[in-house]
């Protein structure tokens, strides 16, 4: 008797024409099962039992695949809602750039390595000229947060875009800014969903908090 396997490994159009890959659907089976049933010896036809053996086999690794496919959409379904949440809110980036957040104000923190006495936060535009000035004064080491409420003389907020930060008078590490997400992306190719912010786009393991 000739088995299933051994037809796909000798009988090469057949298997060329219904593979994809290495993978054959229900339809290229039931072609190779008809085959074997031709080719079949009549002095030893092949065990019936041996066939419905193959044919279960066959419908199992089908259902397990169909299975994992459900649970990727499930999955994928799950992950985009849960990003979509996040719509309109702030979220904590790393990176010495900075964009208004939902309430128009510059924020962030880092965490200052050792005492300084005279520490300050610089807003620089695209050009490096300094649009803002924050002095912090004398500041103990350990973590910073600062804010800027971006407002003219008159209360008005101030349509800046994107600023740069640097940090003067202190040794810093982890400087981050907060944002807001303006959407969330979920890319075709099944990659993780990306989230839109003034900053650019980030994936949801890129943020430090969200509030």
């Amino acid at each position: 008797m000739t088995a299933i396997t051994d037809i796909i490994s000798t009988t090469g159009s057949a298997a060329t024409t219904s593979q994809s890959g290495n993978n054959l659907d229900q339809a290229a089976f039931l072609r190779l099962m008809t085959a074997q049933l031709k080719m079949q010896d009549p002095f030893e036809p092949m065990d019936s039992n041996a066939m419905v053996g193959q044919m279960a086999q066959f419908s199992t690794v089908a259902g397990i695949e169909e299975m994992n496919s459900s649970l990727r959409e499930l999955t994928d379904a799950n992950r985009i809602g849960d990003a979509s949440s996040w719509l309109g809110r702030n979220v904590l980036l790393s990176g010495n750039m900075a964009a208004p957040n939902a309430e128009g104000q510059y924020a962030g923190e880092f965490n200052l390595n050792a005492p300084a006495t005279n520490l300050s936060i610089d807003f620089l535009d695209d050009s490096g000229q300094i649009v803002q000035a924050i002095e912090l004064g004398e500041q103990e080491a350990g973590p910073i947060a600062f804010i800027w409420d971006a407002q003219d003389g008159n209360g008005r907020p101030l349509d800046l875009g994107t600023l740069k930060i640097r940090v003067n008078g202190g040794v810093i590490s982890g400087l981050s800014s907060w944002t807001t997400v303006d959407a969330v992306q979920s890319p075709t190719d099944g990659t993780n969903a990306r989230l839109l912010t003034p900053r650019g786009e980030f994936t949801l393991s890129d943020t430090l908090r969200l509030s």
